[in-house]
C-alpha cells in the first residue's frame, strides 16, 4: 500500500512539472511583422505599443544598378560603411533598429551638348530620394520615463535618411576629350525628399579634336547618415532627455553622360604657291571639311600677316560635304622690303549649318614662303 501512495504521488508531481513548462512556453509573447508604407519619405512613422513586442523583417538592399528617368544619368548601388561605435553609446538602453538610408540622385541641368572646343559650366542638381523602409523593436520599454524615451528614439530615428556634410567631385575618362576643371564641391546637407540648396558648378572643356557623340562624366558622392540614435535620462515629467548619435558614412557614384554635337569642322591640308619681295601671287589654300555635318555657303576670310597684303579679303567655296575639300585662291602681295621666310595667313570660315544657322570657324593658318629674289627678277623685275 505505501508503494502505491508513493507511486502515485510521483505521478501527480510529474503532471503538475509538465503542465508549468507548458504554460510557461505557452505565454511568451509571439513576433508579430509590421510592415512600413510611409506616403513620402519624410512621412512620420507611428510606432507600435510599447506595452508588447514585435519584430519587423530586416529589409534587403539591392545591389542591382538602377537608371534613373533621365536619360543621361546612370546609378550605381550605395556603399555603406560605419564609423566606430561612439563610446557613450550602450545598446543595453537601446529600444529600437530602423531601416533605411539617404538616396542621392543628381541631374544635368538644362541641356548636356556641346560643341567641341566649346567651355562650360555644368549646374548639376541633386535630390535626396532616401525612404524609411521599416524598424524592429529590440526592448520593451517598462515605466513612464522608458516610455518617453522610446517614443522619442523612434521620433529621431527617422533622420537615418537624411545626408550630411555631403561633398560631390567630378571626373572624365583618361583618355577622353572633355576636361573637368573644377575640384571637389560641399553640398552641405539635404534632407529626405527634398533638393540641394544651389546646384554644383563643374567647369568642362571639350577639346577642339573631340568626335561627335556621348561622353562619361563620372560623379562620386561621399557623406554621413545617422546609423542609430540612443536617447538616455529621459524624464516623462519634465519632457527632458539626451541623445548619443552613432553616425555612419556613405558613398555613391553616378555616370552623367554629356553629349558633342555634330558640325562641320575644317583643316587646311595644303598650300601652293610662293611670293618674292615687291612681287604678287595667286595663293591656293585647301580646305578639308573633317567634321560630321556639311558646311554650307562657305566663304574664306583671310587675313595675310605683316609684310603681306591682299585685295581678295574673301573667297566664295560654296557647299563642303563632310571629307570633301574645297579649294579658296587669294591674290597675295609681298612688300618689297620683305625679309624671305614663311609667313602665316590666318583664314576663318563663314558657312551655314545645315539648320540655317550662321557659324564661324576657328583660326586655321595657312602658310606662304617668301623666297629670295632671283638675278631675273632683280635685273628685270620679274615676279
Amino acid at each position: 500500500m505505501k508503494k502505491m501512495t508513493v507511486f502515485f504521488s510521483l505521478l501527480v508531481i510529474s503532471i503538475i512539472m509538465v503542465s508549468s513548462a507548458a504554460a510557461a512556453y505557452n505565454t511568451q509573447a509571439t513576433p508579430t511583422i509590421i510592415p512600413i508604407t510611409p506616403s513620402s519619405p519624410t512621412s512620420p512613422v507611428t510606432p507600435p505599443s510599447l506595452t508588447s513586442p514585435s519584430t519587423v523583417a530586416t529589409p534587403s538592399i539591392a545591389t542591382t544598378p538602377s537608371v534613373s528617368s533621365t536619360p543621361f544619368i546612370v546609378t550605381t548601388p550605395i556603399t555603406p560603411t560605419t564609423y566606430s561605435v561612439p563610446q557613450s553609446f550602450d545598446f543595453g538602453i537601446n529600444y529600437y533598429n530602423v531601416y533605411g538610408s539617404p538616396d542621392i540622385s543628381a541631374t544635368i541641368i538644362g541641356s548636356n551638348e556641346f560643341d567641341r572646343g566649346q567651355k562650360a559650366t555644368l549646374n548639376i542638381d541633386f535630390m535626396n530620394r532616401g525612404k524609411l523602409l521599416g524598424f524592429k523593436d529590440v526592448r520593451t520599454p517598462k515605466g513612464a520615463n522608458e516610455i518617453f524615451a522610446a517614443q522619442m528614439e523612434m521620433k529621431l530615428e527617422s533622420a537615418i535618411v537624411d545626408a550630411t556634410g555631403i561633398v560631390a567631385s567630378l571626373s572624365a575618362d583618361p583618355d577622353s576629350p572633355v576636361e573637368v576643371k573644377s575640384i571637389s564641391q560641399q553640398l552641405g546637407s539635404i534632407k529626405s525628399g527634398q533638393n540641394s540648396i544651389t546646384p554644383a558648378k563643374f567647369d568642362i572643356e571639350i577639346n577642339k579634336k573631340a568626335k561627335a557623340g556621348e561622353y562619361n562624366l563620372y560623379l562620386n558622392l561621399s557623406y554621413d547618415y545617422q546609423k542609430n540614435i540612443q536617447v538616455t535620462n529621459a524624464n516623462a515629467t519634465a519632457q527632458t532627455y539626451d541623445v548619443n548619435h552613432w553616425y555612419g558614412m556613405m558613398a555613391q557614384n553616378q555616370t552623367l553622360k554629356i553629349k558633342v554635337k555634330s558640325q562641320a569642322d575644317f583643316e587646311i591640308v595644303n598650300t601652293t604657291g610662293s611670293l618674292h619681295p615687291g612681287g604678287n601671287s595667286i595663293i591656293e589654300i585647301t580646305i578639308k571639311n573633317t567634321g560630321e555635318n556639311e558646311a554650307r555657303n562657305v566663304k574664306a576670310i583671310v587675313n595675310p600677316s605683316d609684310p603681306l597684303s591682299t585685295t581678295d579679303g574673301m573667297a566664295f567655296l560654296s557647299t563642303i560635304t563632310p571629307g570633301n575639300m574645297a579649294v579658296a585662291k587669294i591674290k597675295v602681295k609681298a612688300d618689297s622690303e620683305t625679309i624671305p621666310k614663311v609667313y602665316g595667313i590666318d583664314t576663318v570660315l563663314k558657312y551655314e549649318t545645315p539648320e540655317g544657322d550662321i557659324k564661324y570657324s576657328d583660326i586655321l593658318q595657312a602658310t606662304v614662303e617668301v623666297k629670295d629674289a632671283g638675278l631675273f627678277q632683280k635685273l628685270f623685275g620679274w615676279f
